[in-house]
């Protein structure tokens, strides 16, 4: 045998929908695991015998969804109030006038009950990916990736499971090649994602969408070989690395020097630093050094968040994410006066921020690493505990550099159509990207501004004279007209403590994007269009660019 895989795949759908008290409810799970057993070199001497390569993979998923409309409806008064209103029958007026007493209007009512019905379906999704990689095997599958003893390497392993005692178990049995020239490391890998989302409707015009992220992605790899001087199994070089990225909200500090030179927020930073290396040094006796990145990530946290640095965090791996949003409004349109000009009016804005731990690893000073321990503990219930020459704590986790991403896209954003074919699209969207790096207490703040237009309109029926064998055509159909213009202002900043801050990059750009289009019949279009491009630098050391592209096209569709 050389090479041996297999696949094991379980699907249920938990039956909340068979009950009728818990029909409103849904959810499903996948577990999905594959073994692989792959054959080493060729045996030559003893101090070859590498082994064989033996690997398996975890993939455990969860979704779910709350339809909040079928529990509200299980009432019938509520299941009145969330049915669309259909248009009402033609009245024929009576000669005489119909003296039955109507009921009360209970306008106020029901719209106080629909707002409290505004969160209409949540849904989520939970995936676990985890895997593990064992050498030096020697046993060989049989059968279901059992050797002929049904014992090795064990069900657990052949079914998915990640407990990392494995190699301890194979040493034990006798599992493992005793080369001492083994250097395919042992490692166990660990992704972790959530998505959380909500649909909020305070009125049928008003539409609200709430979403949580979260994603952690953790490596371990060891070393785990015979040592012929010891006459045992050793683990070498253990090291964890990964990477982590979370929800959050920055918006207190969206607006506060926004691509300023000076900014108060940066200065709150350093004031941040020396309250953290305080909070440090009385919760655990010892403390760190003012540049350490224990201290420069929670002071960056609490300065952009807008948190109090007496309040927020020590723990560099913020726990639990905050829900980032989009909103539109379409509900202009029934206004008197503009519902006879505007066939649709939609009013959009979105937030969307996160926090990234780029890569961190296991400081080399700390061997008690693993997936199994959480990095959302660290600065929690796990704290550093080693002392350098100078008395200081070193951490357990390398971080170099963390990252804040914020997006308003847009920021505001109409969208209208009238009913004369008019378009009309204004958007205004803002981003910044903060990076702190920690090895020198500097933050890289990338700032972007961009206002967006777009008008088109199309004129039906419009009449262009066309030449065909001496004779003139006039073809009657639509002519359709597009301006985009675009202007765009990013600058980098370099800000530092106790140093002047310097803008290293930046420029203002320009889009002027108009084009004609008229469509022939069904399988030609004819079209001219103009592409503008301006870009002017704000540092000295790039130079002014300008394109300018016009030109015209024919399609012809064989297709249809």
């Amino acid at each position: 045998i050389k090479n041996f895989e297999q696949t094991v795949t379980a699907n249920y759908t938990l039956p909340f929908e068979k009950i009728p008290v818990t029909n409103w409810i849904g959810a499903d799970y996948r577990y999905n695991v594959t073994y692989s057993w792959r054959a080493g070199p060729v045996e030559r001497k003893d101090s070859l015998r590498l082994g064989n390569i033996i690997q398996n993979a975890q993939d455990q998923g969860i979704n779910g969804r709350i339809d909040l409309i079928k529990l509200y409806n299980k009432i019938g008064f509520l299941k009145a109030i969330n049915a669309p209103k259909r248009p009402s029958a033609p009245v024929t007026r009576k000669a005489v006038a119909d003296t039955v007493k109507k009921p009360p209007e209970l306008g106020a009512i029901k719209g106080l009950l629909r707002l409290l019905m505004s969160v209409r379906n949540i849904s989520g999704t939970y995936t676990l990916t985890q895997g593990t990689i064992l050498p030096g095997f020697t046993p060989t599958p049989n059968l279901f990736g059992m050797d002929k003893g049904w014992d090795a390497p064990g069900w657990g392993f052949v079914l998915g499971s990640q407990n990392p005692e494995v190699r301890f178990r194979a040493r034990d049995n006798g599992w493992l090649t005793t080369s001492p020239v083994l250097t395919t490391p042992f490692s166990q890998s660990q992704t972790r994602d959530l998505g959380l989302r909500a649909s909020i409707e305070p009125t049928t015009d008003l539409k609200i969408q709430l979403d949580v992220k979260k994603t952690a992605n953790t490596t371990f790899q060891e070393i785990f070989r015979f040592d012929p001087d010891s006459a045992a199994f050793r683990s070498l070089s253990p090291s964890q690395s990964g990477s982590y990225r979370v929800s959050i909200l920055s918006i207190n500090t969206a607006f506060r020097n926004n691509g300023s030179i000076n900014s108060d927020v940066f200065n709150q930073f350093s004031q941040n630093i020396e309250i953290i290396q305080n909070r440090f040094t009385l919760l655990q006796g010892a403390g760190y050094e003012r540049r350490s990145q224990d201290v420069l990530i929670p002071a960056f946290l609490a300065a952009y968040t807008g948190k109090s640095a007496q309040d927020v965090s020590l723990s560099p791996f913020p726990r639990v994410p905050i829900p980032n949003w989009r909103l539109d409004y379409t509900g202009l349109t029934k206004l008197k006066g503009l519902k006879d000009v505007f066939q649709s009016v939609t009013i959009s804005h979105a937030y969307t921020s996160s926090y990234s731990v780029l890569n961190y690893s296991n400081s080399l000073q700390y061997e008690g690493v693993g997936i199994n321990i959480p990095v959302e503990d660290y600065n929690r219930t796990l704290f550093a505990s080693q002392i350098n020459e100078q008395g200081q704590l070193v951490p357990v986790y390398v971080i170099s550099q963390v990252m804040i991403s914020e997006t308003f896209a847009p920021l505001v954003g109409v969208n209208v159509r009238t009913k004369s074919k008019l378009n009309f699209r204004l958007e205004y969207k803002t981003k910044r990207d903060l990076a702190l790096n920690t090895s020198n207490a500097q933050i890289t703040e990338l700032s972007a501004k961009d206002w967006s237009f777009e008008f088109g309109f199309t004129k039906a029926n419009m009449k262009l004279p066309f030449k065909q064998q001496g004779r003139t055509l006039t073809l009657k159909n639509d002519v359709t007209f597009r301006m985009n213009v675009t202007l765009g202002n990013s600058r980098t900043i370099q800000r530092k403590i106790e140093e002047v801050n310097t803008i290293t990059n930046g420029n203002i750009n320009i889009q002027i994007r108009p084009n004609v289009s008229y469509v022939v019949n069904q399988k030609l279009t004819v079209q001219m269009y103009l592409d503008r491009n301006v870009n002017e630098p704000l540092v000295t050391n790039s130079y002014r660019r300008s394109t300018t592209r016009v030109g015209a096209k024919i399609v012809f569709n064989l297709a249809q």
